[in-house]
């Protein structure tokens, strides 16, 4: 029986509220418009068999667009959530590119913790498909640091991360191959 893909989307634009933590932003007019229009052109023929959600207001309205184009019900899943740091601000990329070339900043969360909770969402989300394709909204750093634990040594983190839009969708396909999906932003 082949494998269904698992297509990875990183959530639409979230509006920065100064004393609002990241994990509770929310997405303006424009990032609910660019969700709909990543939703109308995502690769799921003939439709989702799973799609999960991280708990952070930008990924489960990212996915309530992709779940209402798709007639597919969004199951939050907390082990999906960003990578668990202490602040964004000035200075933010330059310490998410250490940590994402596997050094630990102080009171950042854990990249084998990371791995492991994403990993376990993304099989349990598997399993409940019946064969069908997966769909998962997460965050930039969550999805580098899965990515890299499931693909191995050769998969470049701090690039996938970099190059990352919003909202942007990746295909892992059956053979292991990850590939942007049409349905991204910045795909033509």
């Amino acid at each position: 029986m082949p494998v269904a893909p698992i297509i990875y989307v990183r959530h639409a634009m979230a509006i920065p509220t100064e004393s609002v933590h990241p994990t509770a932003w929310h997405l303006d007019d424009r990032g609910r418009d660019d969700a709909q229009r990543l939703a109308d052109r995502l690769e799921v023929a003939p439709g989702i068999g799973t799609l999960v959600t991280s708990t952070e207001p930008k990924a489960t309205e990212t996915a309530a667009a992709i779940g209402a184009r798709w007639q597919a019900v969004p199951i939050e899943d907390d082990r999906l959530r960003e990578v668990g740091r202490p602040w964004i601000g000035p200075g933010y990329r330059a310490v998410a590119h250490r940590y994402l070339r596997g050094e630990l900043p102080e009171d950042w969360e854990a990249h084998r913790e990371v791995a492991a909770r994403m990993s376990d969402a993304v099989s349990d989300a598997v399993a409940s498909a019946a064969g069908q394709p997966v769909v998962v909204v997460s965050h930039g750093l969550a999805l580098a640091v899965h990515l890299g634990d499931r693909l191995g040594d050769g998969f470049d983190r701090q690039s996938f991360w970099s190059g990352l839009a919003f909202p942007d969708a990746w295909v892992l396909d059956a053979s292991g191959m990850l590939h942007r999906s049409s349905a991204s932003a910045d795909a033509p």
